[in-house]
């Protein structure tokens, strides 16, 4: 699906965080056929069909992860927001040239997320199509907690997935539009895992995925597995970045076209 735009409160954006650029760009090309090209504010962005689809930042010295980029008509109203629900201001607002204004957060539980005030950069401009983002998720030992601050944040309400067949899962919900996902811990998760937010890729083949993962030398943490909608899998990327991948069966891809 193509996108042009997105209402405020909504995930927009993406981005890889990692200390070697250079290696994670080789493995997500290689990985999901994307082309690199270099952005204004001297990250990278991943294109797709010669659209945007994902981003990458370099952070030498830091653990690489997948941010979620939430849009916004005010960054400084949401620092402040932020602030008030008991979460802190990891990077305050922040301009990347012409493109728009950012910040980046951490929620009362610690999940860190970023905030997007476009300026001629809206997000994604593919998503919910194979090898694109399909969806994004807080994962949290405590739901109510976490609801009740990303509801003082973005004015999100949750509720009981309707898509979730495997086990409980909740949905969040910005003015009735389901925008993403929150997933509680289970025992499956190490106790050291902190509370972090989760991208999900869409891809066509999840078992030729994980294989061309360790080709390209990452690693298959978990699948392919049953996900109950499809066939998913957890993977880490060579420099340490984690995401989840899943083959939706039909009914469910559907959906998303």
């Amino acid at each position: 699906m193509r996108v042009r735009g997105y209402a405020p409160a909504t995930p927009c954006w993406s981005v890889l965080s990692t200390g070697d650029a250079a290696a994670a760009t080789t493995f997500y090309c290689g990985l999901f056929d994307w082309t690199a090209t270099s952005a204004e504010d001297g990250s990278t962005t991943f294109l797709l069909h010669d659209l945007a689809v994902a981003g990458l930042t370099e952070t030498p010295g830091r653990p690489s992860a997948w941010l979620t980029y939430v849009s916004t008509e005010d960054v400084d109203a949401t620092a402040q927001h932020v602030t008030d629900a008991g979460g802190s201001v990891l990077l305050p607002p922040t301009d990347a040239g012409s493109r728009g204004r950012t910040a980046l957060f951490a929620d009362a539980a610690g999940a860190v997320f970023g905030v997007w005030q476009r300026g001629t950069f809206a997000g994604a401009q593919v998503v919910n199509e194979a090898n694109s983002v399909c969806w994004s998720e807080t994962v949290t030992r405590d739901v109510p907690a976490t609801a009740t601050f990303y509801g003082k944040v973005f004015g999100w309400t949750e509720r009981i997935g309707t898509d979730s067949p495997m086990h409980e899962y909740h949905e969040w919900l910005a003015t009735s539009r389901v925008v993403g996902g929150i997933s509680s811990m289970d025992a499956s998760f190490p106790p050291e895992t902190p509370a972090h937010w989760r991208t999900i890729l869409l891809i066509d083949d999840c078992a030729d995925i994980t294989a061309r993962t360790t080709a390209l030398g990452g690693r298959v943490l978990a699948g392919p597995m049953d996900a109950g909608i499809g066939q998913a899998a957890y993977l880490i990327d060579p420099t340490g970045g984690a995401f989840l991948v899943i083959e939706l069966i039909p009914e469910y891809r559907a959906a998303f076209s």
